[in-house]
């Protein structure tokens, strides 16, 4: 572990950001339990006007250059309590294997950042637009590559089996999973990196997130979650860079809010 006054830095390119030193972030902030909130809950806090600061806007800094391109992703919140992230193909000429939400950028024949959203869901991973409640976006996070994504959070109105109501592509999704919003709203599972670039110190966050077989329900590939748990006794998906930010801000958002809803902490 490092911190920020002991200038323990990695001074590569971010390659197996695994390998960049950490500290933790839970920065004294409490667990949050939302497992009392209702999809009425949800929207008026999507809809409050009390101010809030995101953890991170952005991984973008001041010294590059070039056009923003507009895009957005999906946080799609499911019955069971957690929300569905995507293991990107080992094809993909960017970002392969990565953990990702579903998304890219927004086409002119999108309304808006929403509808975005909803259609690349469905391109990626077979989850139709009728299954969805919009509720609100989080704060727009600018991208060192050049997209200013729009996270849309939204509920999934019925029970969801990944394995069988879903359908990745699989020239971009290797598997679906599900991830406990217990996990991604305890900050004791949140992890600050600083990474020395070129141009600067910059930070970003990870939530390594660690499945096995009595996971079987939240992954979409129960079949390839069995062989590797035949070798090993878990897998750990590593949520890292725009991803962990934007994760981070909703908790940030449920923190600012949690003396008005029923925000367990």
């Amino acid at each position: 572990a490092c911190c920020r006054e002991g200038k323990q830095l990695s001074r590569s390119r971010v390659g197996d950001p695994r390998a960049v030193p950490h500290e933790p972030a839970r920065d004294g902030l409490p667990r949050l339990s939302v497992g009392h909130l209702s999809g009425s809950d949800w929207k008026t806090l999507f809809s409050s006007d009390r101010i809030w600061h995101a953890a991170l806007e952005g991984d973008r800094s001041r010294w590059v250059d070039g056009p923003i391109t507009d895009a957005s992703v999906l946080i799609a919140l499911t019955r069971r309590g957690g929300l569905l992230l995507t293991e990107r193909s080992a094809a993909m000429r960017h970002h392969a294997g990565q953990v990702a939400l579903p998304g890219g950028r927004i086409e002119p024949t999108d309304r808006d950042g929403v509808e975005a959203a909803f259609r690349e869901a469905h391109e990626e991973i077979g989850l139709e637009g009728r299954r969805l409640c919009p509720l609100g976006s989080l704060p727009s996070y600018l991208t060192g590559s050049g997209y200013r994504v729009q996270p849309v959070v939204a509920l999934v109105k019925e029970e969801l089996d990944l394995h069988r109501d879903l359908q990745p592509d699989p020239n971009e999704v290797a598997s679906i999973f599900e991830v406990p919003l217990s996990f991604i709203f305890d900050p004791s599972n949140h992890r600050r990196h600083y990474w020395h670039a070129p141009e600067g110190l910059r930070p970003f966050y990870s939530m390594p997130w660690i499945c096995d077989r009595s996971d079987a329900m939240r992954f979409s590939d129960t079949e390839a979650l069995t062989r590797v748990c035949q070798h090993s006794l878990s897998r750990e998906f590593f949520i890292w860079g725009a991803t962990a930010a934007m994760l981070r801000n909703f908790y940030h958002l449920l923190y600012a809010h949690r003396d008005l809803f029923p925000i367990e902490a």
